[in-house]
């Protein structure tokens, strides 16, 4: 982390101003815009020296996560040399706040954090509540600052979705898990072969604003493949094997945490387990402060058959967004708040509950490519007019 006196940021505002806008423009990356008290530029002072974002502001913007650029590529938008950048961007990736990897040709190459692929998850993957991410969490609650990363994540029901939810295999109809090979959060598993553990960004900074835990654990975010060498390679996360992922996945459904990926069929590169008290996703459902199809994906939605319901309310406890109440005797769902995460099935004790495939469901992607330069086009036409 940098530390600047009041003249070197008035002298050398003008970096983090342009990579502020750099960062948030067209491109899906970090912001829907710029706030305009200068709540990301505070931000990324925090982060890099000058010098440090002068060369970061010559890494070429790509909207696909995890896209990788050679250092010729990058010095070819530097004053610097590919020598001086290479020692300038690793001391970046070794913090974490920067991924380092291999580009199309083999070479050694760099890819910018994205939203929802480091940023700003980068700064609370490794669980530390220290006077730096205290800092950082105190300068991304600025309201200015939030409303900007929501509006990217916002959009009208029929557009991209960049995340979606998919429950356990459990709960879900044998004849859709043969349809959609990743319909079932063990298979996103089994189909990945590197895997990380972090902790949840969400509850981290939920305990540090309360002075609490949720009373949900934190460890049990696992990044895969390409980004899973990134994260253990910024020291962000621990490398795990495959069976501990599927262990965490069976704590996180013991504890009625939500399975929430990329909203793709294929290169899913990470799964959260969240859960309504902290995490942004759930939470705002939960709270009804965006509609559902506004903000997430969702595939399934939960049927109740009511002859078998008992009317015992386990599933209204657990249910993550408050989707059900029991009305004269039987469990009742409400159909629009209902994210079809499968969390009620294991509770109920009569099996009254299904998990099924919606009609209208959300537009899907084959892989990551596909589903950010959906996300890319749309942006960039919605700012267009």
């Amino acid at each position: 982390m940098s530390e600047f006196h009041g003249n070197d940021i008035e002298k050398n505002g003008g970096v983090f101003a342009e990579l502020a806008e750099r960062w948030c423009g067209e491109t899906y990356m970090w912001l829907d815009y710029v706030p305009e008290n200068g709540a990301l530029q505070k931000l990324l002072r925090e982060l890099f020296s000058v010098a440090e974002a002068t060369a970061l502001k010559a890494i070429p913007v790509s909207p696909v996560p995890l896209h990788y650029h050679s250092l010729q590529q990058i010095a070819a938008a530097s004053d610097l040399s590919p020598g001086q950048l290479e020692l300038i961007l690793d001391e970046i990736v070794d913090r974490g706040l920067l991924f380092a990897g291999e580009t199309t040709a083999g070479e050694k190459g760099y890819a910018l954090l994205i939203n929802g692929y480091g940023f700003s998850q980068v700064f609370y993957w490794k669980g530390q509540k220290d006077e730096t991410t205290r800092r950082l969490a105190e300068l991304e609650s600025d309201r200015s600052f939030r409303e900007a990363r929501m509006n990217l994540y916002v959009s009208d029901a029929d557009k991209t979705k960049a995340w979606r939810y998919i429950p356990l295999s459990a709960s879900v109809d044998p004849q859709w898990q043969n349809v959609y090979p990743t319909e079932t959060i063990e298979r996103v598993i089994q189909q990945a072969n590197k895997f990380a553990l972090v902790h949840c960004t969400c509850r981290i900074i939920y305990e540090m604003r309360k002075g609490e835990s949720c009373g949900h654990s934190t460890d049990v975010c696992i990044k895969m493949d390409e980004l899973a060498a990134s994260v253990i390679r910024g020291g962000l996360g621990r490398e795990i094997s495959r069976d501990e992922a599927l262990a965490v996945i069976r704590k996180a459904a013991a504890e009625g945490l939500v399975h929430f990926t990329d909203n793709t069929e294929a290169q899913i590169k990470h799964i959260c387990n969240c859960c309504g008290c902290a995490c942004w996703n759930v939470g705002a459902i939960k709270k009804r402060i965006v509609p559902r199809d506004m903000l997430m994906a969702t595939y399934f939605i939960r049927e109740t058959k009511h002859r078998e319901c008992s009317g015992c309310e386990s599933c209204v406890e657990i249910c993550p967004v408050d989707a059900v109440k029991v009305e004269d005797g039987v469990a009742m769902v409400n159909l629009d708040w209902c994210i079809g995460c499968g969390v009620c099935m294991p509770s109920c004790p009569t099996e009254a509950i299904k998990i099924l495939q919606k009609s209208n469901t959300p537009i899907r992607t084959k892989n990551l490519t596909e589903l950010y330069t959906r996300l890319n086009n749309e942006r960039k036409k919605r700012l267009n007019g």
